[in-house]
């Protein structure tokens, strides 16, 4: 498994976990459709952040499309609106700025996670809140798809940043050539 892949993985289940107490603390203090369309925005935020690592952007590219969203927060559109604009800036996000290659396989991978996203969250019709983290969880599972169609290679610079299991790898493989070849 990818860390692409492996980190969507968390990050839906720390969305869809988080969603309840976070919707709800804000329902309090601006409504309950600011409140969703504030989760979806920050959910938006820390998950682009996370597509502009993986594919050595900039971080401050993606300001711009979310700048856009910031001001629908408040815009007095229902809940389902302001979704497909996130779905459509996320893909905007995703392959207009992060992943460049402008390719079939990019089209096809946006359609399928952008539908089945979209499709899974109108299946599960989250107006409460016991059945909104399942439609996260299940949108981001959707999402991971995208990865496995576009093959994201995700440069590590530094050895602090590696994969522990990689470094152990490493280590023990340099262990066995130095004995193999004092002997």
């Amino acid at each position: 498994m990818t860390t692409p892949i492996r980190t969507t993985l968390i990050f839906g289940i720390l969305s869809a976990v988080s969603v309840i107490a976070l919707a709800d603390y804000a329902s309090i203090l601006w409504g309950w459709p600011v409140a969703i369309k504030l989760f979806v925005l920050i959910n938006l935020t820390f998950y682009s952040s996370l597509l502009c690592r993986w594919s050595n952007a900039r971080i401050v590219s993606f300001i711009f499309p979310l700048s856009l969203m910031t001001g629908m927060v408040l815009w007095p559109i229902n809940c389902s609106g302001f979704v497909l604009v996130s779905l459509v800036v996320l893909g905007w996000i995703r392959s207009g700025i992060c992943f460049k290659e402008l390719s079939i396989r990019i089209v096809l991978a946006e359609l399928i996670t952008i539908v089945g996203g979209a499709g899974f969250l109108v299946f599960w019709q989250p107006g409460s809140t016991t059945v909104l983290p399942v439609a996260i969880w299940f949108f981001f599972l959707v999402q991971t798809i995208y990865f496995y169609i576009i093959p994201c290679k995700v440069e590590i610079t530094g050895e602090g940043r590696a994969d522990p299991f990689e470094q152990a790898s490493r280590e023990m493989e340099r262990i066995l050539k130095t004995s193999t070849d004092g002997q």
